[in-house]
């Protein structure tokens, strides 16, 4: 997998693989995390890229539908009603699509079968509106899911504010042989930006697993509030993910066991606790007690997500996760043994992972880790720098030191200071 970014966020440039372990490293402020907003918008909009389609084409004629049924029909059913003719509209599509009598007949006999009682022009007017909507193209709609997805995680402001205005915004991911690529423009004549210009293999882009972003251990503790967030963001995608099960099939559980056993044992030398969910709360249940997991550390919050996750089959072969700064919350052991833990994720279960990380030892310790399990072929590394007022990334993979020289800096410093504060005694 490969990931081009141009003008997104603070980044001006980068060209990211993503086969195995890719490490960003950097200073605060360098736009390492643009990089994992921009994968996980991209490759979340191409997750079963048609069963959204079809969802977006029914909520839409759905709308259509109520908006002139709402006022007629004040029954307590009235929105299943024009949801199940909205799916037999969208489910039939190739019956009603650029065939405006086929709509007209089916609205007329619906409205009859539901005694709601309009003028032929009211039914005219809905037949125009459900025809212009069955002809928005498979390709528009795909364009506003990538836009919608960008523009919340970067809060409507896709584009790069520094860089000048002739320069182009684009994005293209490459996977597994197909390619698609996009621009992000300024609307002109409307306020926002949309996605302009989508090609490659489209057809062919149907993506089967879906990426997972985590960047946050509180998100337990908070979870009511982002359910009742609008706008559905990457954390709100996890929370989702937390209280979904994947794994009901007996034999897939006794596979996907077997495959995590050097896993487990690794995540159960921390959190050897059984996870459950009551409600809208995570509780965490060990030999002693049962406790609520608002009430764990913050170290063990990370691991307890991580478990939830391989356990209700979130986390899948040849999945992608991305993790960002996961070392913040852990004690250097801690970080020892989550840095193992990835690359066990990687080695067992083939997984893409993106991670972004400002602390040597964190990254010394995937790179030690990814040698001893001999996957270090699969590993990339990464820098973040500011360019002016924009950030690049630069490939360092087989020249790690320079990284290394780059983090310890500060210790440097710090260093200097306590040489020149010893001369001035």
């Amino acid at each position: 997998m490969k990931l081009s970014i141009r003008n997104v966020g603070k980044l001006k440039e980068a060209d990211v693989e993503i086969n195995g372990i890719t490490v960003i490293t950097g200073e605060n402020d360098t736009g390492k995390s643009t990089v994992g907003k921009v994968l996980w918008s991209v490759f979340n909009s191409f997750y079963k890229v048609y069963e959204q389609i079809e969802k977006e084409r029914i909520d839409f004629v759905n709308e259509q539908i109520y908006s002139y049924v709402k006022n007629l029909d004040k029954s307590d059913n009235v929105k299943k009603k024009t949801l199940d003719m909205a799916i037999d509209i969208i489910q039939n599509y190739s019956i009603y699509y650029r065939n405006e009598e086929n709509i007209k007949n089916y609205i007329t006999e619906k409205f009859k079968e539901n005694n709601y009682f309009v003028d032929a022009k009211v039914i005219e007017e809905l037949t125009g509106d459900l025809y212009v909507v069955l002809g928005i193209k498979s390709i528009e709609i795909i364009s506003s899911i990538i836009e919608q997805k960008l523009s919340t995680e970067f809060h409507d402001e896709i584009k790069n504010k520094n860089t000048e205005s002739q320069e182009e915004t684009s994005v293209e991911l490459y996977i597994r042989n197909k390619i698609l690529n996009f621009n992000i423009e300024e609307g002109i004549n409307v306020a926002g930006e949309f996605v302009e210009n989508l090609k490659g293999d489209i057809d062919d882009f149907d993506l089967a697993t879906e990426a997972v972003f985590i960047d946050n251990p509180f998100i337990i503790d908070d979870i009511e509030n982002i359910f009742e967030q609008k706008k559905k963001n990457y954390r709100q995608h996890l929370v989702s993910k937390l209280y979904y099960n994947r794994n009901e099939n007996t034999v897939k559980k006794m596979y996907v066991n077997e495959k995590l056993e050097k896993i487990y044992k690794k995540l159960n030398s921390i959190a050897s606790g059984k996870i459950t969910i009551k409600n809208l709360d995570v509780y965490y249940k060990d030999s002693k007690m049962e406790i609520n997991a608002k009430n764990l550390s913050t170290g063990l919050k990370t691991f307890a997500i991580i478990k939830m996750l391989l356990q209700n089959g979130t986390l899948e072969e040849n999945g992608t996760i991305i993790l960002d700064e996961p070392e913040i919350h852990l004690h250097p052991e801690w970080q020892l043994k989550f840095a193992e833990l990835i690359v066990l994720l990687q080695k067992e279960f083939g997984m893409h992972i993106l991670l972004t990380t400002h602390s040597p030892y964190f990254l010394n310790a995937i790179e030690v880790f990814s040698e001893r399990h001999k996957i270090e072929d699969k590993c990339k590394y990464y820098v973040a720098e500011n360019e002016g007022n924009s950030s690049i990334i630069k490939d360092l993979t087989g020249n790690t030191r320079e990284i290394y020289r780059k983090l310890a800096r500060p210790i440097q410093d710090l260093e200097n200071i306590r040489y020149s504060s010893d001369l001035d005694e």
